[in-house]
């Protein structure tokens, strides 16, 4: 997946680059281990801040992986900082996903790439009251306020309304359907005794391992890449 970002950002030696919503570091070290960019990584925890600059330091790539504790929505970055901006699975928990895509288009550089690997979801009317009632644990549990902004066919018109150009959306269900099936494996058992134990709401991760891959079946959820241009 990293390779693929990679070569949607077309990430070269030269490049500045935004992982707005970095976790622990594990994109942006493989990406400045392997393309040689200069990554500026930015979360709201500090304990991601922490280990993503621990990551760095073991990985050797402390000088071109940098990372701080900053709102992807309000960002102290100087207008045109930025060659690319990208996000893996974290523009989810935006709470104002309009305001945040302005930020990214603030940062970036005229001509500068945007890519977002993002799920989106079917209108409700699709979901069984079940399917929702799930869905609503995982996002309420998982703080991923902007993922019912998310929809099927409408996420690409934000970004356009916004003022970004060229945008593309691909659907990449199937290539990460094989890993939701891994991942709906290993954690049957435990997803099976804390549906026993009617205890699902605490564990949004069991409820997301379990429920998503079917869902995705049904198409009620997709992965995406989002791309487009400043």
């Amino acid at each position: 997946m990293q390779d693929l970002l990679a070569e949607k950002l077309g990430l070269s030696r030269k490049m500045n680059v935004l992982d707005a919503g970095c976790g622990n570091g594990v994109v942006s070290v493989y990406l400045v281990r392997n393309y040689h960019c200069l990554i500026h990584g930015i979360t709201i925890l500090s304990s991601e801040v922490r280990k993503a600059r621990r990551l760095s330091i073991k990985s050797g790539v402390s000088d071109k992986a940098i990372y701080s504790l900053m709102d992807y929505s309000n960002m102290a970055f100087l207008n045109e900082s930025f060659d690319a901006v990208y996000t893996t699975e974290a523009l989810s928990h935006s709470i104002d996903v309009r305001q945040t895509l302005n930020e990214f288009m603030r940062v970036l550089k005229q001509d500068g790439k945007l890519a977002l690997f993002e799920y989106t979801l079917a209108q409700d009317s699709k979901f069984s009251s079940l399917e929702m009632g799930l869905l609503n644990k995982v996002i309420y549990a998982s703080a991923m306020d902007g993922l019912k902004e998310f929809r099927h066919g409408r996420f690409q018109e934000l970004i356009r309304e916004v003022g970004f150009r060229k945008t593309c959306a691909e659907n990449i269900t199937d290539n990460v359907r094989p890993s939701l099936d891994r991942l709906r494996r290993i954690f049957r058992i435990p997803y099976f005794l804390v549906k026993l134990l009617h205890l699902p709401g605490i564990f949004p991760n069991l409820i997301a391992a379990n429920e998503f891959y079917k869902m995705a079946e049904k198409d009620l959820i997709r992965y995406n890449v989002f791309t487009a241009i400043k």
